[in-house]
């Protein structure tokens, strides 16, 4: 079994780690367009000689062996940047106005970058596959998941466990969080049109006001999950966007509104997806308007394998520390498409600190979203320390 310390990867990759990250998150790019990273990738590849394939356009699935045949695990880095006009002042920020990489994607592919650095140097100290997951377009759905499982990522050789570690800036470099069952949500789509009728604002009677319609859809819609769905139940209801109008006296005829739902049990979804049309009728029909409304169910929950979870926190405890691991109560209510691997393979989905004590952090898709340098160093360690344990242990692939 592979054992390096920090202090190992601190000396043989701390600087490789950093200048590669920075380098990523100076050249970000969006879902789908992710054709610059895609190259540097495969530069890197080719520099450790560790062979690869391009897939689902911008991905690559690199693939190592060990000294032996054996359990084949796969690692999952997804690699594309958000349409956010960064903030922080770094003197390595983004080189792309309204790009950024505010999820921490450069991250995951750094550390994907050395987990491969470590395992190809020690290659006689285990046996198996280990295959890389250079995913595009985690942020925008349908996803790249699905697309690298169609073009046959999961084949030969077979995976046998599935594994994703995501940054926290709310966690610590050190600490690490996972949770049996269901890790993160279901996260859906609504586009909603209230369609009234147009006219002068001094006579609303001779209309029907679109904006008043969406007013009180808005705040009806809160109580589907204040007041029908249990307070033991998960469920979001968001709003991003709403527009209507076109000046102030003129009565708007029609209000375009966008949002997520967020839940975890597919009961609650189906029902939350029922209540939604059922308000919008109730509403419109009191108005004398119309409505059009789109439902689209987005990543699935994403499911933590129980057993291997329990193999995964034990070889970190081990590492690092018994006190290192967090096992949160509930899932978080994001969503990310590696659900779409845990529907194919046993599966891990954890979370690693990324924080910093020095300035404050901020969470994702935000602006002044930073990763703090010194966690690279614990991600690929957590990372080579996950692998090796799933690759020796008798509940995968069983």
């Amino acid at each position: 079994m592979v054992k390096v310390s920090i202090e190992q990867i601190e000396r043989q990759l701390g600087s490789y780690l950093k200048e590669t990250y920075k380098h990523l998150h100076e050249h970000p790019e969006l879902s789908a367009e992710e054709y610059e990273t895609q190259a540097f990738i495969t530069k890197e590849l080719d520099r450790m000689g560790i062979p690869y394939q391009k897939m689902a356009k911008t991905g690559v699935c690199a693939v190592l062996e060990g000294a032996e045949p054996g359990k084949t695990i796969l690692l999952r880095c997804d690699i594309d940047a958000l349409p956010i006009d960064e903030q922080t002042g770094l003197a390595y920020a983004s080189t792309k106005p309204g790009v950024m990489h505010a999820c921490g994607h450069d991250a995951h592919t750094t550390i994907g970058l050395g987990v491969l650095s470590v395992l190809k140097e020690r290659l006689s100290e285990w046996k198996g596959t280990v295959k890389i997951m250079f995913q595009p377009s985690e942020e925008v759905q349908p996803g790249g998941a699905k697309p690298m499982i169609d073009e046959g990522i999961l084949e030969n050789p077979t995976v046998d466990a599935g594994l994703c570690l995501h940054t926290n800036p709310f966690l610590a470099p050190g600490k690490f969080e996972m949770r049996k069952g269901y890790m993160l949500a279901n996260t859906d789509r609504v586009y909603i049109s209230l369609i009234g009728k147009g006219g002068h604002a001094a006579a609303p009677q001779q209309g029907i006001d679109a904006i008043a319609m969406a007013g009180q859809f808005i705040t009806g819609i809160q109580n589907i999950v204040s007041r029908q769905t249990s307070p033991l139940d998960n469920a979001v209801i968001t709003f991003g966007t709403i527009n209507g109008g076109t000046t102030s006296n003129v009565m708007c005829d029609r209000v375009d509104i966008a949002g997520t739902v967020r839940t975890i049990r597919t009961e609650t979804q189906d029902k939350i997806i029922a209540q939604i049309e059922q308000l919008l009728k109730s509403v419109t029909d009191f108005w004398g308007g119309d409505y059009t409304y789109n439902y689209s169910k987005g990543y699935p929950a994403s499911w933590n394998d129980p057993e291997l979870t329990d193999v995964v926190a034990t070889a970190i405890q081990s590492a690092f520390g018994e006190d290192k691991v967090v096992e949160n109560e509930h899932p978080y209510m994001s969503g990310d498409d590696f659900s779409v691997v845990a529907q194919a393979v046993p599966s891990v989905f954890m979370y690693w600190g990324t924080g910093s004590d020095e300035k404050e952090n901020f969470p994702w898709h935000n602006a002044y979203y930073h990763v703090n340098l010194e966690a690279l160093k614990y991600g690929v360690a957590t990372a080579v320390e996950s692998i090796t344990a799933l690759l020796q242990s008798e509940k995968v692939g069983k």
